[in-house]
């Protein structure tokens, strides 16, 4: 029962998630809203990255992507391939569901090691929710109102 609604879950965050990374377009995945904030396509990538991150404190899965935009590393403007951030974005939601399919229900009380402690598995994975809710926030406003910048190295 526990494994079933993380699923429906997982899948209604995933929908409400994606919705503003589908709408990265060449014209907008630049934007910013400051030139200190990172850009939409920039924040799509970390969400995607910290993912396979969860993935490996949540379900022992090694880490199989370059890890470009997560951990102390701020966009500097490097050129971003879109299409592969999009294609990224789509797998780790996808790789996160099968996951959860593939835990039982008592694994989810189980407690595992994390940044924050020893926490359950499904505190865990309602936290990586969170985070993918509030980056999508992110990348909506930078779309919406957020403009390209000029870097200076």
């Amino acid at each position: 029962m526990t494994t079933e609604l993380l699923s429906q879950l997982w899948q209604m965050s995933q929908g409400a998630s994606q919705g503003p990374i589908r709408k990265l377009t060449p014209d907008n995945y630049r934007n910013r809203l400051t030139p200190e904030t990172a850009s939409a396509g920039f924040i799509a990538l970390h969400t995607a990255e910290v993912m396979h991150r969860f993935a490996n404190m949540l379900f022992d899965r090694e880490i199989s992507i370059p890890i470009q935009a997560t951990g102390r590393v701020s966009d500097e403007g490097k050129p971003l391939d879109l299409v592969a951030i999009l294609q990224l974005v789509e797998d780790s939601f996808a790789m996160i569901a099968d996951q959860i399919h593939q835990t039982s229900d008592d694994q989810w009380a189980e407690i595992i090691s994390s940044p924050f402690g020893e926490v359950p598995r499904m505190q865990m994975l309602t936290f990586l929710m969170h985070h993918n809710s509030y980056h999508a926030g992110q990348i909506a406003q930078a779309i919406k109102k957020g403009k390209e910048f000029s870097l200076v190295s």
